[in-house]
């Protein structure tokens, strides 16, 4: 019995997240530093960001940026009353774009 070599496809998918995280770090990072300045309006910090997730894709608007590490970014929505509402976290895999 012969044994295959390993795919590479775990480290091409993992390239990809990497250049994803790369592209979208910026837009996050903006969200993230206007969340903390408490000097400056929630709305300031306010992104749309493009999902898929089993396939589906939908845009949530309204978002702040809590906190990002290399797994997963921690978003909040903004309550009409332009406070932080109930926050979750998204794996990179499952961001599209951040706008």
């Amino acid at each position: 019995m012969t044994e295959r070599p390993p795919s590479p496809e775990p480290i091409e998918a993992l390239e990809i997240i990497e250049q994803k995280k790369e592209r979208l770090r910026p837009a996050l990072l903006r969200s993230q530093e206007a969340f903390r300045d408490s000097e400056r309006p929630l709305r300031e910090a306010a992104v749309t960001v493009e999902i898929e997730q089993g396939g589906e894709k939908k845009t949530v608007a309204g978002l702040v940026v809590i906190e990002l590490s290399d797994d997963a970014v921690e978003l909040g929505t903004i309550e009409d009353d332009g406070e932080v509402g109930p926050s979750g976290f998204l794996a990179w895999a499952d961001i599209v774009d951040v706008k």
